[in-house]
């Protein structure tokens, strides 16, 4: 029975995308081997979240509600760009004001001050979408942040989150369109079966393992047993899958069947990185509970 076009295309587009982003992750590692900041991730997470941002509020507007989306996307923009420098902190009193509490601050203000005097134009449904669409995207920041770890070592928990996030899509796509018979949200997502989700968590856990026992990854988890590794890189795995739901939950609100149209078959930006935006905290969570448990830190 020859493949589908639609599986053919993701099965040999996914590890092109997935060569280029090591490209930069490997890049980003050399300058920080050297000292120096890791312009490329910082870049390709600028350019990633505002691309997920501009998907999102249009998300909104095909549902037909109105969001400050400029403002929005000024507002991801501002925190994902290069690190300010530390003298960029306030000190008023006691009071330490960082760059990133001015940005949730002048947008939460922005957004209520226009809620009022351009009721017309931003209902208050508008402008919680906005605030949370600016939360959503910025979970994406979690990508760059493992504790435990030396900073040239942080560009492979990328990997880590791309072998148990994508690993994971990938098996579940192709096993749940070839023998996947028991729906797991009908109304969601259709398309997801219970066999996919099951094969997608054992091959996310099985990739995600491997990259933490094999990069300067095990650093972080030295003295962790092994049977908790593999647990800790199923909640991952499963983390990512609920990522793509709720994305999927977003696209089946608004009415469309993609977020964007950026590649064929790959749909939107947010179609590409759902699942990190929740597996990448879930992440850095479940490493600090294993240092806790097992390390006493």
């Amino acid at each position: 029975m020859p493949v589908p076009r639609k599986i053919l295309i993701r099965v040999i587009g996914a590890p092109l995308l997935v060569a280029a982003l090591c490209g930069i992750i490997y890049w980003g590692h050399t300058l920080q081997s050297h000292g120096k900041q890791n312009t490329p991730l910082q870049v390709l997470l600028l350019v990633v979240s505002v691309l997920c941002g501009v998907e999102l509020y249009a998300m909104c507007a095909a549902k037909g509600i109105a969001t400050a989306r400029i403002a929005g996307l000024v507002a991801i923009a501002a925190y994902f760009a290069p690190a300010l420098p530390s003298g960029a902190d306030v000190s008023l009193g006691s009071l330490k004001i960082t760059p990133l509490s001015w940005i949730y601050g002048n947008l939460l203000l922005y957004l209520l001050f226009k809620m009022v005097f351009r009721y017309g134009k931003l209902t208050p449904e508008g402008a919680a979408l906005t605030f949370f669409g600016f939360e959503y995207i910025t979970l994406l920041s979690y990508v760059t942040g493992l504790p435990g770890l030396p900073g040239s070592a942080h560009a492979y928990y990328l990997l880590f989150l791309l072998a148990a996030g994508k690993g994971s899509d990938m098996a579940a796509f192709v096993v749940g369109k070839s023998m996947g018979k028991h729906k797991m949200t009908p109304v969601v997502s259709p398309n997801k079966t219970w066999e996919g989700g099951i094969a997608g968590g054992i091959v996310g856990m099985g990739a995600g393992l491997a990259v933490l026992l094999a990069t300067p990854l095990r650093q972080a988890y030295v003295g962790v047993p092994i049977v908790a590794l593999l647990f800790f890189c199923l909640m991952v795995t499963i983390a990512a899958q609920v990522g793509d739901l709720i994305k999927s939950a977003f696209k089946r609100w608004a009415g469309v069947k993609d977020s964007g149209r950026i590649l064929p078959e790959f749909g939107g930006m947010l179609d590409m990185v759902d699942s990190f935006i929740i597996a990448a905290p879930v992440a850095v969570l479940g490493t600090r509970l294993l240092n806790a448990l097992f390390k006493g830190s």
